[in-house]
């Protein structure tokens, strides 16, 4: 099976293409919107708190089911205005009461504000609840053991990976959220909990939504993103073999009622094979999007465009949903750039110290996540971004000229805030590669209340190990600029691997998220290893902020 999309080589361009500082609508019905498929929930109900859950018998944890531009910035940034505060171990090899049992982590967190003070790490397959001193408030659960306590198809089902921790700021609430699938024929479910409260360690209300049609389907890398308008998940469907691409799978979820622990609807959209790892923005400003704005998700196409999308959603009357970009036929321009692995997109090209193996590079695709920001103006010292205006931060893989792999980033902004939006424009962009050893990939880019962005990614050569590093840039630094990155910890060990379909794997969800109890600090987690082996990898989890932001 796999869990990859080998697209022909770099889609070329299609539909409307949309110059780089060209008016892009994006809210209006188009004729070629396919058709919503509406669901309510297979099953819902509460589950005993996460903290009671913990003191019961240890469950084995399930083994992970295997299946299938810019200008280049060459030179550091002159010193680092921002500095690492929290930093300690997360889930992985040398944390109490856990062992590594899949081949890689997919680790990412979410935060929580400071009623309680709380972080949650998910990794492949269990969930922790911390404080933000990093002291575990539960011990490792096992994901299925949470959100499969009621039967049913996620309790029976093969957890395939990739599960996402986020937090609803507006609501105060948590989702933990995890598909499953079926023996073949594959069928998929996702799997949802969302917290009855603001207590990561309370109950969940627990739902299960069907995420194919009657022929199955293998929903693979979950990615979501989290709206006042809904829960969004996208998916990358492999059809019911597991091997045939079926296009992107893209669902949203009645967030107010799921939050409420009521019965709640899903309306998700099959689009075409051109239709590729969509990301969902997701929100982290205390102001949502203007009321009744689409939410907007966002694939990259090849190496000069990204597609984008709209998502509408109407909770009064699923039947009116609607998604424009289908068949990617929304294109932004971009600063053309190299694909990471100098043009193969997908594939394995980051050196480690002491074995010939290399590492896995998401070269074909956005890194997780789109980071949603809409500017209170008063908070802002504006210098060089427009005022009033909503950012979306977006990262990926790419090449660099010294042939390194490289984070190239980009910031976009609406030219309004009313709907529907009329321009989506390109404020800056950058590649990090300040030398041409280092290769820097699997990424994470926010930013926090005053406009300064931090980017955490891995870091590797023939002459380091897998370690994990930050960069990051004042709102006043030159546009497409990052400053001197800071190492958050060296890794010690390198990943000898197990060849996992054409690549030797490294998690796909490392995540920067954003503080929203004081909007200036950002955590962040990532992978790498204390000593050489297959399956004993380490995670860490840190907090930096800028200098100045209170």
């Amino acid at each position: 099976m796999t869990n990859r999309a080998h697209r022909a080589s770099w889609l070329s361009a299609i539909g409307t293409i949309v110059l780089l500082l060209c008016g892009l609508t994006l809210s209006a019905q188009e004729a070629s919107s396919p058709v919503p498929t509406i669901r309510q929930a297979s099953s819902f109900r509460v589950s005993l708190p996460l903290r009671d859950l913990a003191k019961r018998p240890t469950l084995p944890n399930y083994r992970l089911q295997t299946g299938r531009f810019s200008a280049q910035q060459t030179l550091t940034g002159g010193g680092s205005n921002f500095s690492i505060g929290v930093n300690g171990i997360g889930l992985g090899s040398g944390f109490s009461e856990f062992t590594p049992d899949a081949n890689y982590p997919d680790d990412n967190i979410a935060v929580g504000g400071n009623n309680p003070a709380q972080i949650v790490q998910v990794v492949n397959n269990s969930v922790v609840v911390f404080d933000k001193s990093l002291n575990a408030l539960t011990p490792p659960v096992p994901i299925s053991e949470l959100l499969g306590e009621f039967g049913g198809a996620c309790s029976a089902g093969t957890p395939i990976g990739h599960p996402i921790a986020q937090y609803d700021r507006a609501a105060g609430q948590w989702l933990i959220a995890e598909t499953v699938v079926t023996a073949q024929p594959y069928f998929s479910t996702a799997c949802i909990g969302v917290s009855s409260g603001s207590d990561a360690t309370g109950g969940y209300n627990l739902y299960q939504f069907p995420l194919n049609d009657v022929t199955g389907g293998y929903m693979d890398l979950p990615k979501w993103g989290v709206m006042p308008s809904g829960f969004f998940q996208s998916n990358d469907n492999f059809g019911g073999d597991g091997k045939t691409f079926q296009g992107a799978y893209e669902c949203a979820y009645d967030r107010a009622a799921m939050e409420t622990g009521g019965n709640a609807a899903q309306v998700c959209f099959q689009l075409t094979t051109s239709d590729f790892a969509l990301l969902p923005a997701d929100l982290d400003s205390p102001a949502p999007p203007p009321a009744n704005q689409d939410e907007f998700l966002f694939s990259l196409l090849n190496s000069s465009n990204l597609a984008l999308y709209s998502f509408h959603t109407d909770w009064t009357d699923p039947t009116k949903a609607f998604m424009t970009g289908s068949g990617a036929s929304q294109l932004f321009s971009l600063p053309s750039f190299t694909p990471a692995c100098n043009g193969v997109g997908l594939a394995a090209c980051v050196p480690q110290l002491n074995t010939p193996i290399l590492l896995d590079v998401l070269g074909d695709r956005l890194l997780y996540r789109v980071a949603y920001y809409d500017d209170i103006p008063a908070q802002v010292p504006k210098t060089a971004l427009p005022p009033h205006y909503q950012h979306w931060l977006i990262l990926h893989d790419s090449t660099a000229s010294g042939g390194n792999t490289a984070e190239t980033w980009y910031e976009l902004y609406a030219t309004t805030k009313s709907v529907p939006v009329t321009s989506i424009r390109l404020l800056q962009s950058g590649t990090y590669a300040p030398d041409s050893t280092n290769h820097r990939w699997m990424g994470s880019i926010a930013r926090d209340k005053q406009g300064n962005i931090l980017m955490g990614y891995s870091i590797s050569s023939s002459s380091i190990y897998p370690s994990i590093a930050i960069t990051g840039r004042l709102e006043s630094d030159p546009l497409g600029t990052m400053e001197d990155e800071l190492h958050v910890i060296a890794g010690s060990g390198s990943y000898s691997g197990v060849f996992d379909f054409d690549m030797y794997r490294w998690g796909d969800y490392t995540s920067m998220r954003l503080d929203p109890a004081d909007g200036c600090t950002l955590w962040y987690t990532n992978e790498y290893y204390t000593m050489t082996g297959t399956a004993n990898w380490s995670t860490q989890i840190n907090s930096a902020r800028f200098s100045g932001c209170e």
